[in-house]
């Protein structure tokens, strides 16, 4: 068992009734609950839950930090309280979550990395990625162990490694990360900022968010739901 978490959207509604609705549409997925002739079997399952989006805060849109439709959850899931800034909450109607900001700001980093690579790469004779040596390593494991040695020792990685504040902003791997398309390392890079362990939609359908698919599916439905709609961060055990 594990505590993971669900963005759960559920339709327009009173603050007040932010919680029962959230109850409502996790309902079908409670490992307790009492399943009628002919429900769906379904592979996902809760024990207990509570609003708290801790480390996946959704930012508010600036100069709506008061709205009272937003969600802020008081207690963790120990009861210990929590003190969620006036700049996050952990959910509300989608209008009042600044969803753009952060996809803006991981595009920018993506961005800011490919060119580092690039002009740094660029005086060095071309490296081959990580994974070329470890390919070789797997076809013949006691035959060829020095996979790690071998990738460290190419004057282009060998350089990076002695540059770390170079390695802090390109990261891992560059030669298969950042050698080409532009467009999809950013792509990658803003659908990666919003999901959540798993999605609830509007329409009761629970996806595990696994892939880069379900990543990209995640980003664009909360980025498509109704101005009015609620999307909240719910912590469940299951």
């Amino acid at each position: 068992m594990a505590k993971e978490r669900v963005t759960v959207c559920i339709p327009p509604c009173d603050p007040g009734d932010v919680v029962e609705a959230i109850g409502a549409a996790m309902a079908p997925f409670d490992y307790n609950r009492d399943a009628g002739v002919g429900d769906p079997d379904v592979e996902t399952w809760w024990d207990y839950w509570r609003i708290d989006g801790r480390g996946i805060e959704f930012l508010v849109v600036p100069g709506h930090e008061g709205d009272p439709r937003l969600i802020r959850g008081a207690k963790a899931l120990s009861g210990e309280p929590r003190n969620v800034p006036p700049t996050l909450c952990d959910g509300g109607p989608r209008a009042l979550l600044d969803l753009e900001t952060p996809r803006a700001q991981a595009a920018a980093r993506a961005r800011r990395a490919f060119e580092a690579w690039q002009g740094f790469a660029s005086a060095y004779p071309p490296g081959r990625a990580f994974g070329d040596f470890r390919a070789r390593h797997l076809a013949d494991p006691e035959g060829y162990s020095q996979a790690l040695e071998d990738y460290r020792a190419q004057p282009v990685i060998a350089a990076l490694l002695d540059n770390p504040e170079l390695e802090e902003v390109v990261g891992g791997d560059p030669i298969a990360r950042l050698s080409d398309d532009l467009d999809g390392l950013v792509r990658h890079a803003v659908d990666d900022v919003l999901p959540s362990n798993a999605l609830l939609t509007l329409d009761g359908r629970w996806l595990d968010v696994a892939n880069a698919e379900r990543r990209r599916y995640f980003s664009d439905y909360l980025m498509g739901l109704p101005a009015d709609a609620y999307a909240v961060r719910v912590l469940y055990h299951g």
